[in-house]
């Protein structure tokens, strides 16, 4: 029986799936019961019954085509020639329904219900009813008025369509972003080393195995070599052969065949030595991140040379990309009951696992540790694989002393420009040669990793044990990293000039607050009112000392006591105050110190003015940074110098400058050590000056008093040669 799915729309032996509500009479989309309803299971609507059901890119670009209001005929000519000829309007309704079905499909089986959701969305451009702003103007005869005035009242008469129409805007962007992202991870390539199996139905590829042909090279060889290619073919005529032809003419230009390798197998099953060849097919890089890479089953790790044996082994892992997962997901803290411990599905997608026995659960988003980590990580396995030709539980010491000297110079094409997506070709692992501090934290990195997987039983041996990180000079902090404080004045001065928004009341108390704490950035995002507490501290003979003090959870989950100013509290009422809680910390319990703002688009919904919204951090340093921007502009003609410092300015400056603004003012160092919770008392004796100055002030006196003398000698040898 001929799969039901692969038949074309119109062939009579292939009615329509069923609708029941459309057939029980309750379906109000059309009353024509052989219109295209929505509602009915999908079917690939290809017009011959060669290939199988199965997405490339040229159903990802003819959809995107459809949904930003291009012509269907157009983009069905262009994307999906083997297809079949583009019929009507049903016919474009079925093929970009099936799309859809397929994509969400896809979100679901991700866990990212919510793109599914999305992407089942119909966001295709409706007839414009609205008037011209002209048009309006010459109606409503508002051509006295301002144009501010004009726009108002257009605004005010067509709000709820043009409201309409923004939030078409918006959810048109996110999916398109979700067609592009679900390509990266869901189309597949068609490449000459595939097998014809891949791509057609049982029947044709069956037909095309017994006769010699077992993949698409072999398949395009015989079709060049002939004008009647099929004719020793059983069960393959004309029609068919038509059909196969556009097929590969449709995927391949004539300029791919002359030098293809006729691989027979799939590019997951090569042999380490196509490796590049098979990954770069159709000018896609090697270069993948780690969740997209195709490793060679010899370099996967399931037989590396220092693997210790399983029945020792504390992980489920069974290869060294599963490893590293675990790795990852271990170093994952647990953050009480705001943020719960990392998994491994959040540090790849479950769709992208490679391997469908790795562990899925629902996870919390990444840490900053852990994505740094996954970034080592992930170069590292890339170059074992790529360069070394060896999977990493083989690497030895010469592999990771080569790898440390890689670092230092990356070829150009491990090389592409900084903050690409993951999912985009351009992505690379490198933005270029690392520095030397960098490099050392790479190689603490992997010593790291490799020191989990012997504690855990993986491997036999940490080679990174025998490698030094590059030598560099002392290192302290840079005071080119921080505000003196005339700047850290103009910044308050700078604050107290904002208008009265929700969006400055958050930057008048956020700037001030990590100055005076030295917190970090992610400290004061995670920090809630229920942090805060009123102490009174006894005194022996006098009375208690009270204030307030901020619990603290730290790197490393350390966790620390900040004592807060009384200026800093009266600060955060206000702030709540205009976020609509309680002035008194106390009143509202387990809120964010700082909250999101509500954006338009959030403006009518019923979480806009939710005030347990926690604020992503990359958006609040955006805002940060934003502000920082505005204060240098406003400096570049008086001070350049304040003003190229302040442009360079982000929020870990803050913490720089609470350090030496506390050192300077007297505070013990001990005492500063403890409010910013350095680990090594050392780390803060880094920022203490005092001796730094003292030896200035020395040698100062020492030159002036050479140079003194040094003057007094000349004039006396000059006096002597004037003298007779």
């Amino acid at each position: 029986m001929a799969d039901r799915r692969l038949l074309p729309p119109d062939d009579p032996a292939d009615p329509a799936t069923p609708c029941l509500i459309h057939d029980s009479g309750e379906c109000d989309v059309t009353s024509d019961p052989d219109a295209f309803c929505p509602l009915r299971a999908p079917r690939p609507p290809h017009a011959y019954g060669v290939t199988r059901a199965r997405l490339h890119r040229g159903h990802f670009a003819y959809l995107r085509a459809v949904v930003q209001g291009l012509s269907p005929r157009a983009a069905w000519e262009r994307y999906l020639p083997d297809a079949g000829a583009f019929e009507d309007t049903p016919h474009v309704h079925r093929m970009s329904a099936w799309i859809r079905t397929e994509l969400s499909a896809a979100a679901a089986r991700g866990g990212d219900f919510g793109q599914a959701r999305l992407l089942r969305l119909d966001l295709a451009p409706l007839p414009d009813d609205l008037p011209s702003l002209e048009a309006f103007i010459d109606r409503e005869a508002l051509d006295d008025l301002a144009e501010a005035e004009q726009l108002a009242a257009y605004q005010a008469a067509f709000d709820s369509e043009l409201a309409r129409q923004r939030r078409r805007a918006t959810l048109l962007r996110r999916q398109l972003g979700a067609i592009y992202a679900l390509e990266a991870r869901v189309a597949v390539p068609v490449a000459l080393q595939d097998g014809v199996e891949a791509w057609f139905t049982d029947a044709i590829a069956q037909r095309l195995q017994a006769a010699g042909l077992p993949t698409l090279y072999a398949l395009r060889a015989r079709m060049a070599s002939r004008q009647r290619w099929w004719g020793a073919i059983p069960g393959i005529g004309p029609i068919k052969a038509g059909a196969l032809a556009q097929f590969m003419a449709a995927h391949f230009e004539a300029a791919q065949f002359a030098d293809a390798p006729a691989w027979p197998v799939t590019a997951r099953q090569a042999p380490s030595d196509t490796l590049d060849g098979s990954l770069s097919a159709g000018g896609v890089s090697a270069l993948m991140p780690m969740e997209r890479l195709i490793v060679p089953d010899d370099l996967t790790g399931r037989q590396g040379r220092f693997r210790a044996p399983p029945g020792q082994c504390l992980l489920d892992a069974d290869d060294d990309r599963a490893a590293i997962l675990a790795w990852l997901a271990a170093r994952g803290r647990p953050r009480g009951r705001r943020r719960p411990p990392p998994s491994v599905a959040s540090v790849v997608p479950a769709a992208d696992l490679p391997a469908p026995d790795l562990p899925a659960p629902p996870g919390a988003r990444l840490t900053c540790t852990q994505l740094a980590y996954r970034k080592e990580a992930e170069r590292f396995l890339l170059w074992a694989v790529g360069e070394r030709r060896r999977a990493l539980s083989s690497m030895t010491v010469e592999d990771c002393l080569a790898y440390r000297d890689f670092l230092l110079a990356p070829p150009a094409a491990w090389c592409g420009p900084r903050a690409q997506p993951r999912w985009k070709a351009s992505w690379r692992p490198f933005a270029g040669p690392l520095s030397l501090r960098s490099c050392a934290f790479a190689v603490g990195v992997l010593g790291n990793l490799f020191a989990f997987l012997v504690d855990q039983g993986y491997l036999i041996g940490n080679p990174w044990r025998a490698v030094v990180p590059p030598a560099e000079g002392p290192r302290g902090p840079d005071p080119g990293r921080g505000l003196t404080a005339s700047q850290w004045q103009g910044v308050l001065a700078a604050l107290a000039r904002l208008p009265d928004t929700l969006s400055s009341r958050r930057l008048q108390f956020a700037l001030p607050f990590l100055h005076d704490t030295g917190l970090r950035l992610a400290e004061l995002l995670a920090a809630t009112t229920a942090d805060l507490s009123w102490e009174a501290l006894p005194q022996p003979g006098r009375p208690p000392l009270e204030g307030w003090w901020l619990t603290v959870r730290g790197k490393g989950d350390r966790i620390r006591q900040v004592p807060v100013s009384p200026d800093s509290m009266a600060r955060l009422s206000a702030y709540l105050l205009a976020r609509g809680l309680p002035a008194d910390p106390g009143a509202s319990p387990a809120v964010p110190l700082i909250g999101a703002n509500p954006s338009p688009a959030r403006a009518r919904g019923a979480a806009a003015g939710d005030p347990t919204r926690h604020v992503a951090a990359s958006s609040f340093h955006r805002h940060i940074r934003t502000f920082f921007a505005r204060c240098a502009q406003g400096l570049r003609v008086s001070d350049p110098a304040s003003a190229a410092r302040l442009g360079r300015a982000t929020t870990h400056w803050l913490r720089h400058t609470h350090v030496w603004h506390a050192l300077d003012a007297g505070v013990p160092v001990e005492i500063v050590q403890q409010n910013v919770g350095h680990v090594s008392l050392d780390t803060t004796t880094r920022y203490v000056k005092t001796e730094r100055v003292r030896r200035l002030q020395a040698m100062q006196q020492l030159w002036q008093t050479t140079s003194r003398a040094a003057s007094a000698a000349g004039v006396d040898q000059a006096s002597s040669r004037a003298s007779p």
